[in-house]
């Protein structure tokens, strides 16, 4: 039994499978309420498919293929299908296989599709010789030139051509031949091309061109000498395959899509410039992943700048539309493709209407296609312009007016006013209506559209107006528009008070301009009271917001404070009552307890706060202090952080009452070894940001967090600076690696992570660090000249430290807080306390010291600074001696 009869049976079996009809409507519905639904359509025919329905299959596969492209595994299916009733109707089936392979290789370049196409063109669909050639080149110039498979193609286009000659030998080879020379004539040419072809497979760089190569020389005959200019072109596709064998092996064990692998593979070749393998390539890709918009328009925007071929443009685009409809700039160049090869204007129509029908997702995408279609028409109407015999004919007859007036309603009844935020298509309606010195029509048209509050309150679209019409119609109608704007426009009115002066200056008497200053005068003087009325009522509401959040503070009223208090501390001692009863887990929890020191003021929170951020002292060496965390970091992402470390035995993030984190926690080691490893993780990004990893001790009164980098000079560090903020710690590490191995580098950042543009690098030795200033400093990095210097931070003076030490002032007693405070508003010259040669002098007596002797007091810091220890305080001055200081 041969292989059609065998699948004629299968199918006659499968059609003896009952139909779910009740399944196929539910399908069939779901396809009606949404056409676009692409799942539904392959289910069905799957479906179909199985149970045998052939005819009804047909039918779904005709719709799906006036939807949406189908995949080459689809079309190779369906034209099995119909190959299983040739042997029924040979004429009618071969004519559907033709119209299904021509339509099959538009959707995509597979290399599988055209080999069966070309071995069908030989066996099945009977074509004469020079059609059949004619589909054997096409199908090289799609993917002919595919490295791994291409040579299929070449080796059924030779075959087809021996076999021609092998029936052209028989013929010459009969003694009895008619014609002898006609036939050596036609033996000879077809020799020729067979020749012809081999020479053309040898110059292409495949997989098996050797093996090509020693079937030539068999061809020839022994002894034949192959042509130079052939193996000269031999040899350069053996080198130009081993220049992309690592991207064609990259493509065979990568997983689809292969997107990364594609990307650099058709680089590669750009860069070689070759448009032809270019073109292949990204056939390929868009074959092995059609859903990709961003290789269709990197595609289309190839064959627009490099290949500009009109059939292999328009095709291109008429595949892209129907592959990722919902890219709007695919349409709009598809448009502009159209007029670019002076396509009739049908043809745009056509597209508009089809892209209409996709359903974008916003006004925006809407917006640009109409502006595109209508620059279509304006262009055209530009190139053939349209004889009219009054402005009423000319507006109610032209197709141009008809397109605006039916994208503005378009836009206006989808969207509102909202649509066309800006009256784009209406500004660009009037300016063709001002090219075309109909400045009535113009003058129509914006008018109009400034009678809408959204487009009036905007500055912007009020200069264009005004710029429209002088260049379509008069200055006085120009400041008539002014005097408009100034009124109207709300978001820039100072913009158009300055520009109506300007128009004046320019365009106006010196009448005029009075008249237009005086109005900008009372325009400005009512923006000036809205702004201060508006600047009042807010005013008004933050301080209402102040006093209710006050009142919130305030003791109840009728109750003393004493009675507030002794009710504030029964709260807490309730509340420390509530918590002892928890279960046992909970018992650790830190309790806040009223003050005991002053009844007046009781020390509680206004909301319990979780605070577990109190452990074991005694577990404080083996355990670290993580702060700087993100908000979102979780416990999680900290033991992905510290775990190669070693064992962790505990992490504690400490929450607030509504268990969020509070940016800080602590973690837990086994042993010191293990926490030291951390320290040295100090700033390790978590979540995008630096962690900042410390010894956990115990807080102290008035300690300080020490600085744990030297301040002092370092002779192999390095300080970077003046780098983008753009720049990786890998960039830095490849530049400064190629002087010598680096020891450490850190990059500042802030606490969000941020880089901030400079940097330290240790090296080993100082030799490193001097060769590396000399041959980095000033290196061009991105747009900036990189400065590389010896790492010497600059240290506090001793009068910065004076500085610093004369801001600590010692705690004052009860009842002198503000004074304390108020000492830090005394000027330095003023406050220097007195020495011993002027402890019996009076204070008007220093106040009535000149200037520069004040002066040189405060400026000799040294001086002072020795001398401290030995001062006696003077006595405080009353604010009435103060005021004198002044007053003198």
């Amino acid at each position: 039994m041969s292989r059609s009869e065998e699948d004629c049976s299968s199918s006659s079996e499968d059609e003896d499978v009952t139909v779910d009809e009740g399944k196929v409507q539910e399908l069939e519905d779901k396809i009606l309420a949404n056409p676009y639904d692409y799942g539904s359509h392959v289910e069905l025919l799957n479906f179909l498919d199985k149970c045998g329905d052939v005819d009804r299959c047909r039918e779904v596969r005709e719709r799906m293929s006036g939807l949406f492209p189908l995949t080459p595994e689809m079309w190779l299916a369906w034209i099995k299908q119909e190959r299983l009733f040739l042997p029924l109707d040979r004429e009618r089936v071969r004519d559907t296989l033709r119209n299904l392979y021509s339509r099959a290789v538009k959707d995509y370049s597979s290399i599988r599709l055209w080999c069966e196409y070309c071995s069908d063109v030989i066996s099945v669909l009977e074509y004469s010789e020079d059609r059949t050639r004619e589909i054997f080149e096409l199908a090289l110039s799609n993917i002919g030139l595919h490295v791994s498979k291409g040579g299929e193609l070449w080796e059924q286009f030779r075959q087809y051509e021996d076999t021609l000659l092998q029936t052209i030998k028989e013929q010459l080879d009969q003694e009895d031949c008619p014609e002898r020379e006609f036939v050596q004539d036609l033996y000879n040419k077809q020799r020729s091309r067979v020749d012809a072809l081999f020479q053309r497979q040898l110059a292409v760089p495949l997989t098996g061109l050797e093996y090509t190569m020693s079937e030539y020389k068999t061809w020839i005959g022994e002894g034949a000498d192959i042509p130079v200019a052939l193996l000269n072109r031999y040899e350069t596709a053996l080198k130009k395959r081993e220049a992309v064998m690592s991207y064609e092996q990259a493509l065979e064990i990568s997983a689809a899509p292969h997107e990364e692998e594609y990307f650099h593979y058709i680089e590669y070749e750009r860069k070689h410039g070759d448009p032809a393998r270019v073109i292949c390539l990204m056939e390929r890709a868009i074959t092995d992943n059609p859903l990709n918009s961003n290789r269709w328009v990197d595609y289309l925007q190839y064959l627009d700048q490099v290949l500009k071929v009109k059939s292999v443009v328009l095709s291109a685009y008429g595949r892209a539309v129907r592959n990722v409809p919902w890219i709007v700039d695919i349409w709009t160049q598809f448009m502009l493709a159209q007029q670019r090869y002076q396509l009739h204007f049908s043809h745009i129509d056509e597209t508009l209407e089809e892209a209409l029908k996709n359903g974008f997702q916003d006004a925006a995408s809407y917006l640009s296609l109409w502006k595109c279609y209508l620059s279509c028409h304006w262009r055209q109407e530009r190139f053939q312009p349209l004889k009219t015999n009054g402005s009423e004919e000319h507006l109610e007859n032209n197709p141009l007016n008809s397109a605006f007036e039916r994208s503005i309603n378009f836009m206006n009844q989808t969207f509102g006013e909202e649509g066309d935020p800006t009256g784009e298509l209406t500004r660009f309606m009037a300016e063709c209506e001002g090219e075309r010195d109909d400045v009535s029509s113009f003058r129509v048209l914006m008018s109009g559209l400034f009678e809408s509050k959204i487009y009036k309150e905007q500055s912007s679209l009020w200069l264009e107006y005004i710029s429209m019409e002088l260049r379509f119609g008069e200055v006085s109608e120009a400041r008539k528009i002014y005097q408009k704007a100034v009124q109207c426009s709300t978001d820039s009115p100072q913009l158009i008070i300055q520009q109506f002066l300007n128009f004046e200056t320019v365009h106006g008497t010196l009448e005029t301009y009075d008249n237009a200053a005086l109005k900008c005068r009372r325009q400005q003087k009512k923006i000036n009271e809205k702004t201060a009325k508006e600047a009042e009522k807010l005013a008004l509401q933050n301080k209402k917001h102040s006093d209710n959040k006050g009142k919130n503070k305030q003791p109840t009223p009728g109750k003393s404070k004493t009675e507030q208090s002794d009710k504030n501390s029964k709260h807490v001692s309730s509340k420390k009552r509530k918590i002892s009863s928890e279960p046992e887990n909970q018992k650790d929890a830190k309790v806040v307890k009223p003050s005991t020191k002053s009844p007046e003021k009781p020390s509680f929170p206004k909301k319990p706060i979780q605070d577990n951020s109190e452990i074991d002292k005694s577990k404080y060496p083996l355990t670290v202090f993580v702060s700087n965390l993100s908000y979102d970091a979780t416990e999680d992402h900290l033991n992905d952080t510290f775990k190669h470390i070693g064992s962790i035995v505990d992490i504690r993030l400490v929450k607030s009452v509504n268990n969020k984190s509070r940016g800080f926690g602590y973690i837990e080691f086994h042993t010191r070894e293990e926490v030291m490893s951390a320290l040295e993780l100090d700033r390790v990004l978590v979540l995008g940001r630096p962690c900042y990893v410390s010894e956990c001790k115990e807080k102290s009164v008035g300690s300080k967090t020490e600085f744990k980098y030297k301040t002092t000079i370092e002779s192999h560090k390095l300080f970077v600076n003046n780098l983008p903020y753009t720049t990786t710690d890998a960039e830095l590490r490849e530049m400064f690696g190629k002087i010598s191995a680096i020891k450490s580098l850190r990059m500042v950042t802030t606490k969000s992570g941020k880089f901030k543009g400079f940097a330290y690098v240790e090296y080993s030795d100082s030799e490193s660090a001097k060769k590396a200033i000399l041959e980095l400093n000033d290196t061009l990095v991105g747009d900036r000249k990189m400065s590389v210097a010896i790492s010497n931070p600059p240290g506090k003076s001793a009068s910065q430290k004076h500085s610093d030490s004369s801001l600590m002032t010692e705690k004052p007693e009860e009842g002198t807080k503000r004074k304390a405070k108020m000492n830090f508003m005394i000027p330095r010259a003023i406050s220097q306390p007195k020495t011993k040669q002027s402890e019996g002098g009076k204070v008007g007596n220093k106040a009535a010291a000149s200037q520069n002797d004040i002066v040189a007091e405060s400026s000799d810091k040294g001086t002072h600074s020795a001398k401290s220890n030995h001062e006696v305080p003077r006595k405080m001055m009353s604010n009435s001696e103060f005021s004198k200081l002044f007053n003198k």
